[in-house]
């Protein structure tokens, strides 16, 4: 059990990252059609492979006439076979400066623990934090960043540390796959 409490701590602090001096202002283009698709293997310690661990997330939202819709799926196996994964709706898609952010309540968390240890008690019903994802375009050296905003998977009486449309500041390494906008 205290792996699976220091596996979901971790993913709590990704998760838990807070909004910065980027998320100051609203990402600027909310109102037209588009349409994005992403996959990406994240490393929330560095640009290289982090051996024992995978970080995903997986995105498909879509905006039409200022309406966004879609889901997104963040999950993360620790060594041991821990696994958290958060799923969320999409409610907002904007797209500023080359970045893309999408943002929604959170739909569910689901534990995955090895047999014989206890899962984290399941979220109260009435939970549905705000949570987000901003995708960076490569940066001068090809890097690729993603910033992850949400709520605490340990504590549902913690606020949500996205605001909706509003992109978070880069805190992991995307090590594969990436991100397509359509407009």
């Amino acid at each position: 059990m205290r792996k699976l409490i220091a596996a979901i701590a971790l993913t709590t602090a990704v998760t838990a990252a807070t909004t910065t001096a980027a998320s100051a202002a609203p990402a600027a283009e909310t109102t037209r059609h588009q349409n994005l698709h992403a996959w990406t293997l994240l490393n929330e310690n560095g640009p290289g492979p982090n051996p024992g661990e995978r970080l995903t997330a997986l995105v498909d939202a879509r905006n039409t006439d200022g309406r966004a819709r879609g889901h997104a799926t963040v999950q993360h196996v620790f060594p041991g076979n821990h696994i958290v994964r958060v799923e969320f709706s999409i409610d907002c898609l904007t797209a500023d400066g080359g970045a893309v952010t999408v943002t929604g309540p959170i739909d569910s968390i689901h534990f995955t623990v090895p047999a014989g240890e206890t899962p984290p008690p399941a979220a109260p019903s009435t939970w549905h934090p705000e949570t987000g994802l901003t995708f960076y375009p490569a940066d001068g050296n090809g890097g690729r960043r993603v910033g992850l905003a949400g709520a605490n998977a340990l504590d549902y009486s913690a606020p949500a540390k996205a605001t909706k449309c509003r992109p978070t500041e880069p805190d992991t390494w995307v090590i594969q796959g990436g991100f397509s906008l359509r407009r």
